[in-house]
Formats: C-alpha cells, sequence, structure tokens
C-alpha cells in the first residue's frame, strides 16, 4: 500500500496533506479557498510525482566534475622550538 494524500479543512480554507505508509506527514500544502482547488492540486501533484526522477540538488549541473588524481602529500609543519633550559636562559643574561 502507498502512502495517501489527504484534503483537510483548515479554518474556512482546504489544504492537502501527504502521508507515507504508516500516516506520518510528509509534507503539507498552502491555503486554498475551496475544496475542489485544493483536489486539483493533489491530484496534479500524484501525477507529477508518479515515476518522478530524482535529482541530486545539492550538487550544480555544470560544475565540472573532479578527477582524482595522486593524492598530494601533506604540508609539512614546522616543528615547535626546543624549550630552553634554564642554564641557557642564564647564560643569556
Amino acid at each position: 500500500m502507498a502512502g495517501k494524500i489527504e484534503i483537510r479543512a483548515s479554518g474556512d480554507k482546504f489544504r492537502f496533506v501527504v502521508l507515507n505508509r504508516s500516516g506520518d506527514k510528509l509534507m503539507q500544502s498552502g491555503q486554498y479557498n475551496d475544496k475542489p482547488s485544493a483536489k486539483r492540486a493533489a491530484t496534479a501533484l500524484g501525477r507529477a510525482l508518479s515515476g518522478a526522477e530524482i535529482v541530486d540538488a545539492t550538487k550544480p549541473a555544470n560544475a565540472p566534475v573532479k578527477t582524482t588524481s595522486a593524492a598530494k602529500p601533506a604540508p609539512v609543519k614546522p616543528t615547535p622550538a626546543v624549550a630552553k633550559t634554564s642554564a641557557e636562559r642564564a647564560a643569556k643574561r
């Protein structure tokens, strides 16, 4: 059994809600002035989603594809200066 789209009254307006198989709300539409308008929008959504392509919108379509090349060596971190002993500090005075 697939999920369903319910038409609901919200005050004097109407909206539709998309529910998954277990009845959890996936999304809610905006408000419509009359019930037939909400039903038409819900029907259009159902038609549009059947067989819809899933597109990853997190990556721009025109972005160049990165190719993997040899890994660059990590930059060498400078070694911290060795702390001077008290004798070396005293000799400096």
